[in-house]
């Protein structure tokens, strides 16, 4: 358990890194991240690393709220962007992922809108060009429970989720042959050979026990659909603390910055930053 390490004579360092939406926080870690959350806004946290990070949670009080454990906090601020609505129910990423095209989906029915979306392991931003409903989606049981797989099947390209999905269990199936040892088929080759047996299937065979199994894992693997569940009756019991800003937050800053990551730009990702950062001096 010791690190030998030597001095660099870099000047800029690395910063260590989660690698993206592949290893995402799992239930048992959000409820702990949850409840050292609860400590903070409390004042009651012992662990040194939070701690250290209290004049970032003091920054995120000042400017907007520390939520506690009973409740949800949801900011809305307005850009050159458009208008901004950030939830945090701090569930983890693939979580996030499903509940705010969920989310988008049910607010759209209310108001006809295009929402781009953003999230990370914290929580997850809809970005659209009018004023978000929000208080109307609340009163209309936006964290409800009911036909929840018919919205996410309509507020996702679950077609496109289980076809890729499907290129792997067509592989471990044997339906597709990807070459001899030493000389694999290219990745273009499998993509077009699975995609046009899932067609098939799907045209011909929808019952197929295959494409079935690809449905039932983009669902359960790609979206956690039982966690999702379970994080909207959770969300049921929260009290909603809702914060208009003036400029994005601690919280918000990192899902922000995920999203320029998709922007086409002429600027760098670290100058966009920079200026992001500003506002804050």
């Amino acid at each position: 358990m010791t690190a030998y390490v030597r001095k660099s004579a870099k000047s800029n360092g690395r910063i260590p890194s989660w690698m993206g939406g592949r290893i995402p926080l799992s239930s048992q870690l959000s409820a702990m991240f949850r409840k050292k959350l609860d400590e903070v806004a409390r004042h009651l946290e012992k662990d040194i690393e939070v701690r250290t990070l209290r004049p970032l949670f003091d920054l995120q009080a000042e400017l907007s709220h520390l939520p506690r454990s009973s409740e949800l906090l949801i900011e809305k601020f307005r850009s050159t962007d458009g208008y901004h609505l950030f939830f945090y129910p701090f569930e983890g990423r693939l979580v996030h992922e499903g509940m705010a095209s969920l989310f988008a989906w049910r607010i759209a029915r209310i108001r006809d809108a295009s929402y781009s979306i953003a999230m990370n392991d914290y929580g997850f931003e809809l970005l659209t060009d009018e004023d978000i409903p929000l208080e109307e989606a609340l009163n209309s049981d936006l964290f409800t429970e009911r036909n929840l797989l018919d919205d996410i099947q309509h507020s996702l390209n679950a077609n496109e989720m289980a076809r890729r999905k499907f290129r792997d269990i067509a592989h471990i199936a044997g339906l597709v042959f990807t070459g001899f040892p030493g000389k694999t088929m290219k990745n273009r080759h499998l993509q077009a050979s699975t995609s046009l047996l899932f067609d098939v299937f799907g045209e011909y065979e929808p019952d197929n026990v295959l494409v079935r199994q690809a449905y039932h894992e983009a669902l359960q693997f790609q979206l956690e659909e039982f966690r999702l569940r379970e994080a909207l009756r959770r969300l049921q019991q929260l009290k909603v603390v809702i914060r208009e800003c003036n400029r994005p937050t601690p919280f918000a800053f990192p899902i922000m910055v995920d999203h320029l990551r998709e922007k086409l730009s002429t600027e760098s990702l670290e100058a966009r930053v920079a200026k992001m950062t500003l506002s804050y001096s």
